[in-house]
């Protein structure tokens, strides 16, 4: 073993504080556990600082993500720095948020809850002994430490702790085993409102695609833009080929895809993309990174020349971590699929819930690939890793295919996965058993009390959203752009790298 400075031992070690690991922190916490979470940035939060949360509700319009996902945002609200909760008929809702009340938030959350943190903190190794996760090792500028856990949840968003501990994984899609294409989201602000509202409003234009080919759900939808707080873009095709053509766009994308903010001015542009990343090796993401920042001059020009309402636009923020929609996949005691989330399958050891399209950035094209699921339940046994005690995982690690993370990979569904494993780690260590061993009946008791959502509340269709907003036909079209001319081209794609 490495030599270490110090020693820590704790009942709950979180790896992480984006959107999962940041629940199970906090779960953990309530539950009575001793809790340190660790995270290599200077502020918590991860990507669910930097983008909109999508997905709380289902195509139903009922609300299927609860618990702390959603006490988050109503202290969010009341702080006046998040909106109101926007339905959509593709990404069923979402909520824009301000991101910085958000990390400042959650610091509060953290003592509230009596979280131990280390920031500044990366893992170098795991200890494993014989088929136990015992303990990790991290550096920061404190030196080498070791630290100790009844329980470890591995919510790195990379599988770091499970692939130092030689725990099984899987990355990217069969075949090819390329991952989705990450972005680098940023803010445009000075956006002016009405008239961006009056370029959606334009069918020539069309703005969602989506929505285009349904006359019926396009006009519930241009009849709710005035008033909407929240405005999800997937489109605007045309106005792109058209400034490729004038030599004036060369990013690998053929939509706009983005958020107008609840803030009047502001908008998040989700376009930055790269193809052929390994987010397991820092010669990769390093390319990447340098390839995304090139785009967003050439995105924030394009907008201001070619964009209804961005005229007067300028750059206002951008994200300060690339957005990895997918990496190492920890293998758990069972796999979730594709299969499983279109069906909306109900699983005997539900612990969370999702609803959100499975919704492929495409790793050899552009736009995405789309596919309407129905409610469902995130099973335990896919939170824990396999064939090893004391690992939990959580977030876009967790047991799936490349297919069904593609939907379980977004905030608020990340959020519920959090809560359910700090809770049952809590449970664990309080009762000296392994995780396995917590009797399911007492952690859904213990969820269901918290306000957590698994299947048990979430009652029937609401009519009323339905009638207003509309529903897109469970089985769309597939969506064109995989294998297409603008992401062949070299410049698409980062150079494969061996590790350094």
């Amino acid at each position: 073993m490495p030599a270490t400075s110090s020693t820590f031992r704790t009942q709950v070690l979180v790896v992480g504080s984006g959107a999962a690991g940041l629940t199970a922190a906090i779960a953990a916490a309530r539950n009575g556990a001793e809790t340190l979470l660790i995270e290599s940035a200077g502020f918590l939060g991860g990507i669910s600082a930097t983008l909109p949360w999508l997905g709380f509700h289902d195509r139903d319009y009922r609300l299927i993500v609860k618990g702390l996902p959603w006490e988050f945002c109503r202290r969010l609200q009341e702080l006046d720095a998040a909106s109101r909760h926007e339905l959509d008929p593709k990404c069923a809702s979402a909520i824009s948020i301000d991101s910085h009340w958000w990390k400042i938030l959650l610091m509060q959350l953290m003592r509230e809850a009596g979280v131990r943190l280390l920031l500044h903190t990366q893992v170098v190794d795991t200890i494993r002994e014989g088929d136990r996760i015992a303990a990790v090792i991290v550096e920061n500028k404190s030196g080498r430490q070791l630290i100790e856990a009844g329980v470890t949840i591995d919510c790195s968003g990379d599988g770091d702790v499970a692939a130092r501990g030689h725990v099984a994984w899987a990355k990217g899609r069969t075949g090819d085993g390329l991952v989705q294409a990450p972005t680098l989201v940023f803010k445009l602000a000075g956006v002016n409102r009405a008239a961006f509202v009056a370029g959606c409003k334009n069918p020539e234009i069309n703005y969602r695609e989506w929505i285009a080919p349904y006359p019926e759900l396009r006009a519930k939808m241009m009849r709710r833009l005035d008033r909407m707080e929240v405005i999800i873009c997937g489109g605007y095709a045309k106005l792109i080929e058209e400034a490729r053509a004038a030599g004036e766009f060369d990013v690998p994308q053929t939509r706009i895809v983005g958020v107008k903010l609840h803030q009047p001015d502001q908008f998040l542009v989700v376009m930055t993309r790269v193809l052929g990343l390994d987010p397991t090796n820092t010669a990769s993401v390093t390319d990447a990174y340098m390839r995304v920042y090139e785009q967003i001059p050439v995105l924030v020009q394009f907008f201001k020349k070619w964009v209804p309402g961005f005229e007067e636009s300028h750059l206002g923020e951008i994200a300060p971590m690339l957005g990895v929609r997918e990496s190492r996949r920890i293998m758990g005691d069972t796999v979730l699929t594709a299969e499983d989330l279109i069906a909306g399958r109900v699983f005997d050891d539900a612990v969370s819930m999702g609803a959100y399209h499975i919704d492929i950035h495409r790793p050899a094209g552009t736009w995405v690939d789309s596919h309407n699921v129905r409610a469902y339940t995130i099973p335990l046994r896919t939170l824990i890793a396999r064939e090893v005690d004391g690992l939990l995982m959580a977030g876009k690690c967790l047991s799936a295919s490349h297919e069904a993370v593609a939907s379980t990979r977004v905030i608020p569904i990340c959020m519920g996965q959090g809560q359910a494993v700090g809770t049952v780690a809590a449970l664990a260590v309080k009762r000296g058993v392994g995780v396995r061993d917590v009797p399911i009946g007492e952690l859904q008791d213990t969820l269901a009390a918290q306000g957590a959502e698994f299947g048990r509340t979430v009652g029937a269709p609401d009519e009323r959203a339905i009638d207003e907003v509309g529903q897109l036909p469970f089985n769309e079209p597939p969506t064109t752009g995989d294998k297409d001319t603008v992401s062949a081209a070299e410049g698409a794609w980062v150079p494969a790298r061996t590790k350094p």
